[in-house]
């Protein structure tokens, strides 16, 4: 398949594993979703799946999208990789990863039930980071509650995932083409607020900004701007 527009040439040799996993209520189903429709728009083969967890809110959820020829739907080994709204739920998921997979973590923390227990201690996202390096080699932590400050609507967060995916450059498809599919799937409500936050976090991992601190100032200078304070939402 050549280059087509906003289409990428797709690999016909392997398949792209992606795992989501987050709790109820942060868009890990709807990122999934939009994430299979964007591969059905370049002309991919993609399976959708939740491969365990409860989508209520407060309840783990753990969903893989599979970008590529193969008939299962199951994950086979390390996966390309783990997208984590949320750093405790990217604990879970070192098993399915590799030093070879990419990792994003949302730096926002849930409190689980049993923060309140007494002598249970929960880590943060720092010490969450640190476990995740440990085992790969490319994590990078995504500041989504400072980002959500600049929004005027705070569910997006599964939208600055999503960004932050297109950003690595990892999807063998361009943003512009994740961007029509969630157009496509979303309420037009929320489109401009949706937007803004695709592209804040498109840009806190886009190769052009380095440091965790260079990639708030960007975030910070753009969400300012006329353009970036105005919303139909």
């Amino acid at each position: 398949m050549t280059t087509n527009g906003t289409k990428r040439t797709p690999s016909t040799e392997r398949r792209l594993q992606i795992l989501l996993v987050g709790v109820g209520g942060q868009g890990v189903l709807t990122a999934s979703k939009v994430l299979g429709e964007a591969a059905h728009l370049a002309g991919l083969h993609a399976m959708v799946g939740q491969l365990h967890g409860m989508s209520q809110r407060g309840g783990s959820v753990e969903c893989s999208v599979l970008i590529g020829p193969g008939e299962s739907s199951f994950i086979i080994g390390p996966v390309d990789a783990v997208v984590a709204f949320e750093p405790l739920e990217a604990l879970r998921a070192l098993p399915h990863m590799a030093r070879t997979t990419r990792v994003l973590m949302n730096q926002g923390t849930i409190a689980p039930p049993s923060s309140g227990v007494p002598g249970m201690e929960v880590p943060g996202p720092k010490d969450v980071a640190a476990q995740l390096r440990n085992v790969s080699e490319n994590v990078t932590e995504v500041d989504g509650p400072l980002l959500l400050e600049e929004l005027s609507e705070r569910r997006t967060l599964n939208m600055i995932m999503l960004g932050a995916l297109a950003g690595t450059k990892l999807l063998p498809f361009d943003a512009s083409l994740l961007w029509e599919a969630i157009s496509r799937t979303l309420s037009p409500r929320f489109r401009d607020q949706n937007r803004k936050a695709f592209e804040m976090g498109e840009r806190w991992t886009k190769g052009a900004v380095g440091s965790d601190t260079e990639r708030r100032d960007a975030c910070d200078s753009d969400a300012s701007s006329p353009d970036a304070r105005r919303s139909d939402a």
